[in-house]
């Protein structure tokens, strides 16, 4: 028995040390995982695209007069989210020359941003490399929409804190999620295209090529002034140009040293807001940076992580009323900048039958929180449609486009239409006509008309317009552009909930339709 008594002690103590060893294997485990995890990401799928093959890129946020408060829900479950998978594409950006074992290229080549000499009119004098001059930068993200939000944010702050801003060029085509501050700036760095030019061959046979040309074909990088006139801006507030993110770009183009940059990181997409007043609410954002502790900053360079939302730079004062303003006027599209879209829209346009001659609405149903959603999305703007519905005729003889005998499509004061109404539907549905979304809307508006109607890529000014330094035909991502400009010259505009595509057209509409 004693024998029986000392085996039975022997193996209680490796149960012990096997139970111990195995706590210690766990606790180990997951430490390693917590310390290695990715960050949070709102980043369900990759964009989806269109049948002319731009990707839908209109993400939303709280801007203009639509109503854009997103479902609770939707917010918290992306929170909760943890990006178990990288998309294919990103993750060959983000292993682009990480094993690259060959030798440095000292001639420091840089991305493939579209740029021309006229955009250095109106810059500062000098080169940018006198230490006198002080900087601000930051990290833009997400979709066309959003980055022209955050830029609008980052010239108030340049006005205001006196600096120059270090302006990033635009992506357009898939969008760059938002990220941790280190995560976004590593992002841009690894998706750089400047040792892709072996690239080129395969672009007009994309299946061919080998996987981070692929990836690299999906985007492309503009500067601004390819879409806006900035000569306002520019004699107003002072600019120079950061065409790439290279750890080393900055002290070789400005030389602004690591140890002469104060960095404003951000964990949260809505983490900090740059304040010019104490004890205000602080509504979705997390935290206060106070504008005269940023004036005080001694380091020639501030560098912001995302500057994207609207109340993230506040405007207390009439002076930066006035600057906001004046700042949101020189992002509406021009002529100037953009003749070949022009072109395309005053065609489609004349073929409706003028601006002012129908209304419009913008259904957003395609990707992200609005095709979740797309019942709630769709049955708000039935709602908001309603007051249209009197009106309706059936189309006579000569049909819904017959030219329209008086330049308004509505008459309000009588409660009668010059014609049929027509009704333009910007939408980011692949086939609208046969979408069951849009049954209700085709059922009870006989004359409704959409850019798949009137609208052939390959065969419009737009198929032309290529970045000549990538050679991406960019083209494509105007596409959505074009929609929302035919909207925006309509006598009336509805647009939908949560997006700020809506607000941009609805913006764009205020603008033309008072000028």
């Amino acid at each position: 028995m004693s024998f029986l008594h000392v085996r039975s002690l022997k193996r209680n103590r490796i149960v012990r040390r096997l139970a111990v060893f195995s706590v210690l294997t766990a606790l180990t485990i997951f430490f390693v995982t917590w310390l290695t995890d990715r960050p949070l990401i709102d980043e369900p799928r990759p964009p989806s695209k269109t049948r002319y093959g731009h990707v839908k890129e209109h993400h939303h946020s709280n801007t203009g007069e639509v109503d854009v408060t997103v479902p609770r829900d939707f917010v918290l479950d992306s929170i909760r989210r943890i990006r178990k998978k990288v998309p294919s594409s990103q993750r060959v950006l983000e292993h682009t020359n990480s094993n690259d074992t060959s030798a440095p290229d000292t001639t420091y080549a840089e991305d493939k941003v579209y740029k021309m000499p006229s955009d250095d009119e109106f810059l500062p004098p000098g080169d940018g490399t006198d230490e006198s001059e002080r900087y601000i930068s930051f990290y833009p993200h997400s979709g066309f929409h959003n980055q022209r939000i955050s830029l609008v944010n980052a010239l108030m702050l340049a006005e205001r804190l006196n600096r120059t801003l270090l302006m990033p060029p635009v992506v357009l085509g898939e969008p760059i999620h938002w990220r941790k501050y280190d995560s976004l700036e590593s992002f841009h760095r690894r998706m750089t295209k400047a040792h892709l030019d072996s690239c080129r061959e395969y672009i007009n046979e994309s299946d061919n090529a080998p996987e981070k040309c692929q990836s690299s074909f999906r985007y492309t990088s503009l500067r601004w002034d390819r879409l806006f006139d900035l000569s306002a801006i520019k004699q107003r507030i002072r600019i120079r140009y950061r065409d790439d993110y290279d750890r080393s770009y900055l002290q070789r183009k400005y030389n602004i040293t690591p140890d002469d940059t104060y960095h404003i990181k951000d964990t949260l997409l809505y983490d900090y807001r740059i304040a010019d007043q104490r004890d205000q609410p602080m509504v979705k954002y997390q935290r206060e940076v106070f504008l005269w502790d940023l004036k005080d900053r001694p380091e020639r360079h501030i560098s912001f992580g995302s500057l994207f939302g609207t109340g993230r730079v506040m405007y207390s004062t009439p002076e930066s009323q006035e600057l906001r303003d004046f700042l949101s006027k020189q992002f509406v599209f021009s002529r100037k900048a953009l003749p070949g879209l022009f072109h395309e829209a005053d065609a489609i346009i004349r073929r409706i039958g003028g601006p002012g001659s129908y209304i419009s609405i913008h259904a957003r149903v395609g990707d992200s929180i609005f095709e979740r959603f797309s019942g709630d999305v769709m049955g708000k703007l039935w709602n908001d449609l309603q007051k249209y519905v009197p009106l309706v005729q059936q189309p006579r003889t000569e049909g819904c486009l017959a030219p329209p005998p008086s330049p308004d499509a509505v008459h309000w004061d009588s409660m009668t239409t010059s014609r049929p109404l027509v009704v333009f539907m910007a939408t980011d549905s692949r086939d609208p006509r046969n979408d069951p979304l849009f049954e209700k809307i085709f059922q009870t508006f006989p004359c409704i008309v959409t850019l798949n109607d009137m609208f052939q890529y390959e065969k419009s000014n737009l198929y032309d317009m290529v970045n000549p330094e990538d050679g991406i035909q960019y083209g494509k991502f105007l596409v959505p552009f074009l929609d929302g400009l035919i909207a925006s010259h309509a006598q009336e505009f509805t647009g939908s909930m949560w997006s700020t595509f809506s607000s941009y057209i609805k913006f764009l509409h205020q603008q033309y339709t008072s000028s």
